[in-house]
């Protein structure tokens, strides 16, 4: 029996994109349908920074689907927010666009979580903006498990306030940061060193080399790893150029895809059965090892 794997980082799959106008709970379920052929059995649609009216309607269209469609209630376990409280500063903020970054912002959050029938388990926060051990505090009074990612904070005085304020996890690590980071004080180390938060990551060997890869494996215990896919909606498309988060991306044959006026990725492209098959080959986990990190552990970041 195959592996169904959690994934709790999907901003759109097989040419369905959940931060686009126009979303419909067909395509919702479509895309769920996709995921589940491609071994990804349960998982949660990812909201990037937009358009607040936007991201309102689509949170809805989700919701739609999980009440009329038994497939959809079953495996989508809820909805990430990643943004729109993220940091604007450039290589810290990645393909988001910039003039939807807000700074903490609890009634905006409240819209949300009622768009989504309550059902917001993941939000992507910036530890270092004004108000954010706060707004850490009562996403965590809320039910909601908060990770921290998208940020320019590197050393453990600026991650431990909103550590202590509840954050469980880190976004991404490795990406959404700058091209170039101090060598000492970086948040890729205070991360690694950090015992009370998870640690996401995306193994699809483009936003991560496997020198990396290895020593979050070593660094980090097993418990605490999650691997996401991060997927986009070009997921599963021939290489082309698309508009992704409101710019041009290119998607290359080796399902690389990135921004090149920015020079940053801007999400992945291959399903977590995929990158759990790099993380067994290349990197010599065990099915167990791959089970913590691809089911079990994402399941209980988000409770």
């Amino acid at each position: 029996m195959k592996p169904e794997w959690v994934d709790l980082q999907v901003n759109g799959y097989g040419g369905i994109d959940f931060n686009s106008e126009g979303l419909t709970v067909e395509q919702v379920c479509a895309v769920t349908r996709r995921l589940a052929e491609d071994g990804t059995a349960y998982y949660l649609p990812t909201f990037v920074t937009g358009d607040p009216a936007v991201v309102l309607v689509n949170i809805r269209t989700v919701a739609a689907a999980r009440r009329a469609f038994p497939e959809c209630r079953d495996r989508i376990l809820g909805i990430h927010l990643e943004g729109p409280f993220i940091s604007p500063e450039p290589g810290a903020v990645g393909t988001h666009p910039i003039e939807w970054v807000r700074p903490p912002d609890i009634s905006l959050f409240d819209q949300y979580a009622e768009a989504a029938d309550g059902a917001v388990k993941l939000v992507t926060v910036a530890a270092e903006i004004e108000g954010m051990p706060a707004f850490v505090k009562a996403l965590t009074e809320r039910g909601v498990a908060v990770s921290l990612g998208h940020q320019l904070a590197a050393t453990p005085d600026e991650i431990a306030p909103c550590i202590r304020a509840g954050a469980k996890a880190f976004t991404h690590l490795g990406n959404g940061i700058p091209n170039l980071i101090p060598r000492h004080d970086n948040i890729i180390m205070t991360a690694l060193a950090e015992d009370r938060a998870s640690v996401m990551f995306i193994p699809d060997g483009h936003h991560l080399p496997d020198t990396m890869l290895k020593v979050y494996c070593r660094a980090v215990p097993i418990e605490r790893l999650i691997a996401v896919s991060d997927a986009q909606y070009p997921a599963g498309m021939p290489p082309g150029d698309y508009r992704v988060c409101g710019a041009d991306a290119r998607l290359e044959p080796d399902g690389l895809l990135w921004n090149p006026a920015r020079n940053c990725l801007v999400g992945a492209t291959a399903p977590m059965a995929k990158m759990m098959t790099l993380l067994r080959e290349r990197i010599g986990l065990t099915d167990r090892e791959l089970r913590l990190i691809g089911i079990e552990n994402p399941l209980r970041l988000i409770g």
